[in-house]
């Protein structure tokens, strides 16, 4: 009787790193311990909210900062394509470049995913 008010399993132990992560991420804590991941986790939360070009005109006074973190970081094909899509920021191309490039990101978001697991996972 009345089983579909049980509660379900719990969060697994990757789900609850990554949770984790987002949350030293929000307090800042992120950015000192690991500027790279701090920034990838922002790009990755900023593009998903408002593309790329949003992204940009929200982080203009960091994007040089940004730029060197994420090309340590990003597979070469995803770190093209932020670049593209940085270069077009600001020109007559930047709707038609930033609308490729959040395509492509969203494609290959997992490969994002992937990389804060990783992080998260070796998390203590």
């Amino acid at each position: 009787m009345f089983r579909f008010f049980k509660k379900k399993a719990g969060l697994s132990e990757e789900q609850k790193r990554m949770n984790l992560l987002w949350e030293n991420y929000a307090s800042g804590e992120l950015e000192e311990e690991n500027y790279a991941i701090f920034v990838l986790c922002d790009y990755e939360g900023g593009v998903n909210g408002e593309g790329h070009s949003g992204f940009f005109f929200n982080h203009e006074e960091n994007l040089q900062k940004y730029d060197g973190a994420l090309k340590s970081i990003l597979p070469d094909e995803l770190y093209a394509n932020f670049l593209r899509a940085c270069q077009s920021y600001g020109t007559e191309h930047e709707d038609e470049v930033c609308e490729c490039a959040d395509d492509f990101f969203y494609e290959n978001e997992q490969e994002i995913i992937d990389i804060l697991q990783n992080y998260a996972n070796g998390m203590n």
